[in-house]
């Protein structure tokens, strides 16, 4: 099974938990994915996967670029 796989097969109760951590740090200010994985002890490749379905419920946008990553944001309402 890949790990792209086993995200999709994650109980909804802690995908939840996972965006809920993600979005505590983006209260804090706007962050990478490198950052996010380093303040959350995250893997990276799961930052991304949350980050891509956070992005399509709208929950967070892009503001920027640092060091060749993009820079992402709670969306403000």
């Amino acid at each position: 099974m890949t790990k792209f796989r086993q995200f999709f097969d994650q109980k909804r109760g802690e995908v939840r938990r996972q965006r809920r951590k993600i979005q505590e740090m983006l209260t804090e200010g706007a962050a990478t994915v490198s950052q996010l994985s380093s303040r959350t002890e995250y893997p990276k490749d799961l930052i991304v996967w949350n980050l891509m379905g956070m992005l399509r419920w709208g929950q967070i946008e892009v503001t920027g670029h640092e060091n060749e990553e993009l820079v992402y944001s709670l969306k403000e309402e």
